[in-house]
């Protein structure tokens, strides 16, 4: 096929033009064509591919230098934010939204949010109180609002917390919707875009992994929430309370997200204390969630400033407990890992280390009665410090087994509970899974020492209400399975 007959198929209505002369073209030795002219006076032929509706003088003057597209221009503001920072703050200062072409089949799952908004009052009414890192006035205001323009990152947003309220499908948590997200959100990353939309879209996805135990996934995915949360800068709404660029509510819903990855990168540890945390942690001086009523209210501007290294009180909110509870898991972590300055130093640290367990698990259980809370999650992720068999046996030296026993019993009731309906597996979130299990362990190993009927009656209750609760979270169900070989295998 000679080279008019390739342009022709490649870039229809273009053909080759020698732009020597534009005289007619005849072929040589080689097979290339060569216009007459050229031919005559010994020289080489140049072409262009030009469109014979244009006139010559606009063939002419056609730049042959390629031009910078939008999407490079786009991708060249981005290597900037990350290579020259304060280039970037001066000069761009926003970085372009994300623009991205969902398939049908995603669009389709998310259906008109205008008129069905059920998953919407389930999520907020099931995950949010245990995780309240999105702004409900903000989300209806702006993304619920049928005059709002539809916008990328919102709809990410909603597919994923669409997800997470959704019963489990019949089909298991690895369902055509959970692939359909995970390809936007990697087609989100390829856009070159950061968004906090995006971010808690992540985050979400990582809630909905962890609680159905889709591993490694939920672990990976945790740690796509602390670079992605690391790029957008999030950190400096958690030591700043005012941060440029932001509102009052904006900086508020930046740090909560921080807090939200920061409880993530915890809990999805327990399991495994030899894993290292990707977050450290922030300075005693932090600024925590402000209480989840005034926030729920969008009164934060009157909201008082916590700090971290205040003392836990009722006044504080779940979720700001919840972020102290955290802290306190990666302090345990670490007393358990370095080495000891000295044995009296170390034995010191970690009486300290269980009298804060203590004080706080009982602030969040008083929390969760006042605010008429029956499952409160700080206390369940304080509950899993207190039983859990760390090295060196340090809660058995200082925690009182009678305070473990209370808890254990605690969670005990909780479980009678779901078994008999009083409390729905709705209103248990995966954060609460853990301590359930860890109670279940508790009561095994002492029936392993005593050999008390009741200790193994009350274990095979907590698996009970593991297997109710995996109908709503599959990760529960794991747990039960978990429980069984425990007992078999005598590892209590």
């Amino acid at each position: 096929m000679d080279t008019a007959s390739e342009s022709r198929i490649i870039i229809p209505r273009l053909k080759p033009s020698c732009t020597q002369c534009q005289r007619s073209k005849k072929r040589c030795d080689r097979g290339k064509p060569r216009c007459s002219a050229c031919m005559r006076y010994g020289r080489e032929c140049i072409y262009i591919l030009r469109d014979d509706s244009l006139s010559l003088s606009s063939v002419e003057s056609t730049p042959v230098s390629p031009v910078k597209t939008t999407q490079e221009s786009e991708e060249s503001f981005h290597a900037v934010f990350f290579l020259d920072s304060v280039l970037f703050r001066r000069s761009m200062n926003r970085l372009p939204e994300l623009e991205l072409s969902f398939q049908d089949s995603l669009l389709n799952y998310i259906g008109d949010i205008t008129s069905d908004r059920d998953f919407v009052h389930s999520y907020f009414s099931t995950i949010h109180p245990s995780m309240p890192f999105l702004s409900k006035k903000k989300f209806t205001e702006r993304i619920l609002n049928p005059l709002s323009p539809p916008r990328s990152a919102s709809t990410l947003l909603i597919a994923t917390m669409k997800l997470l309220a959704d019963q489990l499908p019949e089909q298991g948590p690895r369902c055509k919707a959970y692939y359909l997200i995970k390809n936007s959100l990697l087609e989100a990353e390829s856009s070159c875009s950061l968004e906090l939309r995006v971010l808690q879209a992540i985050i979400s996805m990582a809630i909905f992994e962890l609680g159905h135990a889709i591993y490694p996934a939920a672990y990976l995915t945790v740690g796509y929430c602390v670079r992605y949360g690391s790029a957008l800068g999030l950190h400096k709404a958690v030591e700043h309370y005012y941060e440029e660029g932001f509102s009052i509510t904006e900086s508020e819903e930046r740090r909560r997200s921080w807090w939200a990855i920061l409880v993530l990168d915890r809990f999805i540890n327990l399991g495994c204390a030899d894993r290292a945390f990707l977050m450290t942690d922030p300075s005693s001086n932090s600024i925590l969630p402000i209480d989840d009523a005034i926030w729920e209210e969008n009164r934060e501007i009157n909201a008082p400033v916590r700090r971290l290294f205040e003392p836990p009180t009722t006044a504080m909110g779940r979720f700001s407990l919840t972020a102290q509870s955290a802290i306190l898991l990666g302090r345990v972590f670490r007393s358990i890992h370095e080495p000891p300055f000295s044995e009296a130093f170390w034995q010191n640290d970690v009486k300290v280390l269980d009298s804060t367990l203590v004080a706080l698990t009982s602030v969040s259980i008083e929390e969760g009665r006042f605010r008429g809370i029956g499952v409160c999650s700080p206390s369940t992720i304080c509950y899993r410090y207190a039983v859990d068999e760390f090295p060196f046996a340090a809660t058995e030296t200082f925690i009182p087994q009678d305070f473990k026993r209370d808890i254990a019993n605690g969670m005990l009731q909780l479980a009678d509970a779901i078994t008999s309906g009083d409390c729905t597996a709705d209103e248990i979130t995966p954060f609460c899974i853990e301590a359930i299990y860890r109670s279940a362990v508790f009561f095994g190993r002492e029936h392993s020492r005593t050999g008390s009927l009741s200790e193994a009656t009350s274990c095979a209750a907590v698996k009970e209400a593991l297997n109710v609760i995996g109908k709503r979270w599959k990760g529960a169900s794991l747990y039960a399975q978990m429980i069984d070989a425990r007992v078999v295998t005598g590892i209590l």
